[in-house]
Formats: structure tokens, sequence, C-alpha cells
């Protein structure tokens, strides 16, 4: 249950999303804090425990992944721009694929 209710903070961090060079974490390394990032590429971001992410723009050519055992905390300010892709997983095997149209509608909400 407690990671259900991680999970919707986690989404309703996204709702009340607002608005740096990209870098992306080695494949292998783990962190707590993704922060002050511009993504326009693919990165990949594992948390070690619980994720915090702020001050992250996802641009229209961005594919951003953030994965964590415990949760993933959004904080403000956050940003998918038109175009931008977000995955957030969450324990395993529990994943939450968003995609964007152009015009900065969602187009889908894929549980994985």
């Amino acid at each position: 249950m407690e990671k259900k209710h991680l999970q919707r903070l986690a989404l309703s961090a996204l709702l009340s999303v607002s608005a740096s060079a990209a870098g992306a974490t080695e494949l292998g390394d783990s962190t707590d804090t993704y922060q002050n990032q511009t993504v326009s590429t693919e990165v990949f971001v594992q948390g070690r425990t619980t994720l915090n992410i702020s001050n992250v723009t996802v641009t229209s050519t961005g594919d951003f992944t953030a994965n964590a055992p415990n949760g993933i905390v959004i904080n403000n300010p956050f940003e998918v721009q038109p175009g931008g892709t977000l995955e957030l997983t969450v324990g395993h095997p529990y994943r939450i694929r968003y995609t964007y149209d152009a015009a900065g509608n969602r187009t889908k909400r894929k549980n994985e």
C-alpha cells in the first residue's frame, strides 16, 4: 500500500509542474538526487532508495527515465516540454510512461 501511496504522490507532483546542460547517470551508477538539468536526449537515472528530482526540464527531444526502489519525489520546478517523454518506475516492475504531442497535450499514459 505504501508503494501505491508514493506513486500517487509522484503523479500528483507531475500535475503541478512548473518550469541547465544535460548530464546523464552512467549505467551502474545510482544517486538520491537529480537536479539542475536540461534533458534533450535519452537520460536514465537510477535512484538508490528514494530519488529526489528538482529543477529539471525535459525538452521536446528529451526522453527522461527515472527508477527508484522506494519512490520518486518531484519538486518544482519540473517541466516536460511538448514532444518530450517522461517515464517513472517505482519498485519492480511497475512503470508509468507518459507521451506528449508537439502541442503539449498528453497523448498516452501507459502502465507497464
